[in-house]
């Protein structure tokens, strides 16, 4: 198990400046992800993992949850494009957030890749949930038993599909998307928001999404 000494080790002694003037080690990979509106920016540094040995290809996979009025629904029911997702979706409505056309679970698709193996790179994304159907939500008048709230519950680990390291999952984002009532009445796109900067490692809900993914998809991880 990771501790704070590995990580400081693995830091490679860049600083953080504390309260007060302290320098300390840096020891969070995702600490440069950052929110603005409804668009995330995912940012993983290896350098800064407890985790990592050696991975040629570092990826993100990501996982969504989508909520309304506090109770989960299956994508296709969300919406109707999105039903080519139910087959890879758990009972919960859990499912590894992807294309129609692709067929392996990295967010990235080639773009943004990272790695540690002799040289580092950034795993690096970016999403910008919305939904633009404020017909649905609720409207005192027009629609009273429209949606008041949705929410995108979304867990994003980083995961080493090329290397030594190959199939290990590495520290993470846990975040979420919300959009109200009042924001579909008011024009507005949502917020997004981190919950969780430096999630250890998935939970069961999420590796659930990936082999069920991997199942429908035929992915093989580290063939």
């Amino acid at each position: 198990m990771c501790n704070r000494n590995d990580a400081v080790e693995n830091a490679k002694n860049q600083p953080n400046t504390a309260p007060g003037g302290a320098t300390t080690p840096a020891t969070n990979p995702n600490e440069e992800s950052k929110t603005s509106g409804n668009r995330i920016d995912i940012v993983f540094d290896p350098d800064k993992s407890c985790k990592i040995t050696k991975c040629d290809k570092i990826v993100n996979v990501q996982v969504i949850q989508m909520l309304v009025d506090g109770k989960p629904i299956k994508p296709g029911d969300y919406y109707d494009g999105f039903k080519y997702r139910d087959k890879t979706a758990l009972a919960n409505g859990s499912y590894v957030d992807h294309l129609k056309t692709e067929t392996t679970p990295d967010y990235q698709q080639g773009v943004g890749d990272g790695k540690k193996n002799g040289s580092s790179g950034k795993a690096t994304m970016n999403d910008t949930p919305s939904d633009s159907r404020n017909n649905l939500f609720y409207d005192a008048t027009k629609n009273p038993t429209g949606w008041k709230e949705v929410v995108y519950k979304f867990e994003t680990f980083a995961y080493c599909m090329k290397g030594p390291d190959c199939g290990k999952w590495y520290e993470g984002v846990t975040w979420e998307y919300k959009k109200t009532w009042e924001d579909a009445r008011d024009g507005k796109n949502g917020v997004s928001s981190i919950t969780d900067k430096n999630a250890p490692g998935p939970s069961q809900n999420f590796l659930d999404a990936f082999n069920k993914f991997n199942k429908e998809k035929g992915f093989v991880p580290c063939r």
